[in-house]
């Protein structure tokens, strides 16, 4: 099974070493579109990266030094919601390997990063519009297809993402369009929390059986 889930905006600063886009599992096949979303990031307007006073000054520093960042573990990196509700430091040893092997992250600045890649802490919403390449999900679109078909001949896709992210993927092989839904009408933080225990689910039981998981009010339904 392979896992995708998205990125969180909320990410764990520092790091160590200097990160490399040619890195990582995918880095080989990636690493020059990521050097072209590097080259272009630090000149996209904080409009488009959706960020404004502290928090776009933060933007911008991060994306400046993104040719020589220090790097986290992405399991470490992302702090946000969806990823509190997997609670991987929590997980049994097992289902801890198993996340390793199985997520997947659509990144806007990475493209495609495994759960156990190094990442530098940036600012690329997938919907931000780079100066030259355009909008970062029609830009990544062509280049993830190849190495998403090769993952597919191997594997269950189990595509967790929001439709942002789903712009840059094309489902091919046996995909699994996931989405958690709640008989309250509920969204926004408690819907990514519940997407996080979700995949946390997925990690023990598969994907086989989808259609049974509940947590409280929240279902997951297939397409």
């Amino acid at each position: 099974m392979i896992l995708l889930l998205p990125p969180s905006e909320g990410k764990m600063p520092g790091g160590e070493g200097i990160w490399r886009p040619s890195e990582g599992a995918f880095g080989a096949a990636l690493g020059a579109a990521r050097r072209q979303v590097i080259m272009e990031l630090p000149e996209t307007a904080d409009q488009s990266l959706k960020v404004r006073g502290n928090t776009a000054l933060h933007a911008q520093e991060v994306n400046r030094r993104l040719k020589r960042a220090p790097a986290l573990i992405a399991r470490e990196r992302y702090s946000g919601v969806v990823y509190q509700g997997l609670d991987y430091a929590t997980l049994p040893a097992k289902e801890k390997r198993t996340a390793t092997n199985s997520i997947v992250i659509v990144s806007g600045l990475m493209g495609l990063a495994r759960f156990g890649d190094l990442i530098p802490d940036y600012r690329a919403p997938m919907d931000a519009r780079l100066p030259k390449s355009g909008n970062l999900a029609t830009f990544w679109r062509p280049h993830l297809q190849q190495v998403l078909e090769g993952l597919a001949r191997r594997h269950i896709i189990v595509d967790l993402l929001p439709q942002v992210h789903r712009a840059a993927v094309d489902p091919v092989g046996r995909w699994l369009r996931v989405d958690v839904v709640d008989s309250k009408g509920s969204g926004g933080h408690a819907a990514k929390f519940a997407k996080g225990r979700l995949a946390r689910w997925l990690l023990s039981h598969g994907p086989d059986e989808i259609e049974s998981w509940r947590d409280d009010n929240w279902r997951a339904t297939v397409r």
